[in-house]
């Protein structure tokens, strides 16, 4: 039941972010993105939902940290999300998000604090292509 729970909330973030990015840097036109987790969360059920290469999206079960997934996207696929959730752990324990577009990160690493109850979720804005 947690992991349904967890996987509609993965869902509907995705379902419901969006990006405006107005940096002065050359834009990167990568179609290349790299997901890197790490830390010392160490609960059992972390649970990633993710945007396919063809532009579906997709529920992966994350065995244990780190964790990484690059994804070549397809010329049609005009953006790319991904929300990571994980229950089980201990209040305190932390994940980091990296993501790298062609081999460059975009922005800071985004850490998320497991709560009390053992509980995170990251959730970002849709990277659009």
């Amino acid at each position: 039941m947690k992991k349904l729970f967890f996987a509609l909330i993965a869902l509907l973030s995705v379902l419901t972010s969006c990006s405006n990015d107005d940096d002065k840097e050359p834009q990167n036109t990568s179609r290349t993105l790299r997901y890197e987790l790490t830390g010392n969360f160490s609960g059992s059920n972390i649970i990633a939902v993710y945007t396919t290469a063809s532009g579906g999206t997709v529920t992966e079960q994350i065995a244990s940290l780190p964790w990484s997934k690059e994804i070549t996207f397809d010329s049609t696929v005009r953006g790319a999300n991904l929300v990571v959730s994980g229950a089980g752990g201990t209040g305190g324990q932390q994940t980091t998000l990296i993501i790298k577009r062609g081999g460059k990160q975009l922005g800071t690493p985004t850490t998320a604090t497991a709560d009390a109850g053992g509980i995170f979720t990251i959730s970002l804005p849709v990277i659009i292509f």
